[in-house]
């Protein structure tokens, strides 16, 4: 019957499958996402698979946009509020684009304004969605690295350069390690986690079962290796391109004595496609 068709319909549709010639209106009030959905914001969607059941959430975790500092190479760090440049709020514009077919009901992001800019990139396209700020998002603190420039040819930015990438090798080796008056990657996890913990156990409905995060470069690095394999010095290999997009599931297991506990699993990592398909390059990870 004609009433079974439009039920099959939207079941396929919330399923994320494509439906070729569905008007994107349609579309986005079917799944719960946005109203300013495209086809290409839909072919990631499709992508991604489904939730195993009902009580799994899924993180979308970001990196900010780009700013003058990225492409000067100039290290941000805790302690310098830069804005995204028209590069960056480009990519948060395509980051957000990307994203806009998700049923995203929490945007949050770091208090620092490249971070929360890029957030509220994603945020115009969910406007129903809460929007949460937390500082325990917020950036490494690379402590008296902060503010030098590492690009030069000048011997102090040779001398800085050398000095953070040492740092940065020993957080790989032990995460008790840190930047000179800095923080050590143990110190980032634990705030990070403190954030994400009371975002999904106070801020958290039963319905937002898919949540954005806006972080920073080392920040989300850490938070990923330690959510991942349990041990945030296993960074390494993970990289974190301007808005590059993570995707993690988070599954809150019940014991059969009704323990609560969790487990973190990888969806997809460093997603880059948004800004790489347009030739838009990807500045510094400081």
């Amino acid at each position: 019957t004609g009433h079974t068709s439009s039920m099959l319909l939207v079941v396929l549709q919330v399923l994320g499958l494509a439906v070729a010639g569905m008007p994107e209106r349609t579309f986005a009030m079917a799944t719960g996402a946005s109203a300013g959905v495209t086809e290409r914001s839909q072919r990631f969607a499709a992508s991604l698979p489904p939730l195993r059941h009902e009580r799994v959430r899924r993180v979308y975790l970001l990196r900010h946009g780009m700013t003058d500092w990225n492409l000067r190479g100039l290290v941000q760090g805790a302690g310098h509020d830069i804005e995204l440049n028209e590069a960056g709020r480009g990519q948060a514009s395509f980051a957000a684009e990307e994203l806009a077919a998700l049923p995203i009901s929490l945007v949050a992001s770091s208090h620092l304004a490249r971070a929360s800019e890029t957030a509220d990139a994603v945020h115009a396209l969910h406007p129903a969605a809460k929007r949460l700020v937390d500082a325990g998002f917020g950036e490494c603190n690379y402590g008296e690295l902060e503010g030098r420039c590492l690009h030069s040819d000048d011997d102090d930015a040779h001398r800085y350069k050398r000095q953070f990438d040492e740092v940065s090798a020993n957080m790989e080796l032990d995460a008790d390690a840190g930047y000179p008056s800095g923080e050590t990657a143990n110190e980032v996890v634990a705030r990070a986690r403190k954030a994400l913990g009371k975002l999904l156990q106070e801020a958290c409905g039963p319905e937002d079962s898919h949540i954005c995060i806006v972080g920073h470069g080392r920040i989300n690095r850490l938070l990923l290796a330690s959510l991942l394999y349990a041990d945030a010095t296993k960074f390494g290999h993970i990289e974190q391109g301007n808005t590059a997009i993570s995707v993690v599931d988070y599954d809150p297991m019940i014991g059969e004595d009704g323990t609560c506990t969790g487990a973190w699993s990888e969806v997809v990592l460093n997603y880059c496609a948004h800004t790489e398909d347009r030739g838009a390059a990807s500045g510094g990870c400081y």
